[in-house]
């Protein structure tokens, strides 16, 4: 079994409900602050099917967001409207905050903070009686700090791939079992069984690469913005390692 299809099928829950309230999020504040946007656009800008972008604007209808529009015409979010907050089950807040927990337990970079920020946020538009489940969440649920293993620097690596800058990391490889430096045009993140993976453009190596997050010892943002590579994108690395069959994920 290929890494990718042990990505495939070993997706947490975790990782599920996170990834689509950012996404479901993440459109209300789009459709708000433009005037239209078909589904198709929504679809292509997410990467999601349309299938799943009809039903997450059913869901933030249902939440209470006044999405105005047709399939036909695009759909938009009056920037006067008055919204009313997420309405979550006291089961998906503490769901969410399970979530931020685990992953937080790791961080050490700029994405602690916004993971901090964000549970806050949540905390704070929540009902009493879900404020009361999640505080006997946390004496329910331990989370030692010590004992985790460090995710890497995600919070700059996740910026870098927003902004499409390059990055110059040092690199503890595997193959060589040595530190080198780096350029590196970073697309796209994968989480792969404990480990996090940067899927980018090498310039050391002149090819597509992928390196643990927790081995990168030194990052650091250039002011260069790359323009994305042709053959050269997250989905030619997930195409090229299933090309591999059993072998293992090029080391770098």
């Amino acid at each position: 079994m290929t890494w990718v299809e042990r990505l495939c099928r070993g997706e947490s829950w975790q990782d599920r409900v996170v990834k689509r309230l950012t996404r479901i999020v993440s459109m209300a504040l789009l459709l708000s602050a433009r005037r239209r946007l078909r589904a198709e656009d929504l679809a292509s800008h997410f990467g999601v099917s349309l299938r799943t972008i009809y039903r997450d604007l059913s869901s933030l209808e249902e939440a209470g967001f006044p999405v105005v529009g047709t399939a036909g015409d695009g759909y938009t979010i009056p920037a006067a409207a008055q919204l009313r907050p997420l309405g979550f089950e006291p089961e998906e807040a503490e769901a969410l905050v399970m979530a931020a927990r685990v992953l937080g337990a790791s961080a050490h970079d700029s994405l602690a903070n916004h993971l901090q920020s964000a549970l806050a946020k949540l905390e704070a538009g929540l009902p009493p009686e879900s404020v009361r489940r999640l505080r006997d969440h946390r004496r329910a649920v331990i989370l030692p700090g010590g004992d985790q293993h460090s995710i890497g620097p995600l919070g700059v690596l996740l910026e870098a791939i927003h902004d499409r800058r390059v990055v110059h990391i040092h690199y503890d490889g595997l193959a060589r079992g040595e530190t080198t430096e780096r350029d590196i045009e970073p697309v796209g993140l994968v989480r792969l069984g404990k480990w996090w993976l940067v899927s980018a453009y090498c310039r050391l190596r002149a090819d597509l690469r992928s390196f643990r997050s927790d081995l990168i010892r030194k990052v650091e943002p250039r002011d260069e913005v790359f323009t994305p590579r042709e053959g050269m994108t997250l989905e030619d690395i997930v195409a090229r390692e299933r090309a591999k069959g059993p072998e293992r994920a090029s080391r770098s």
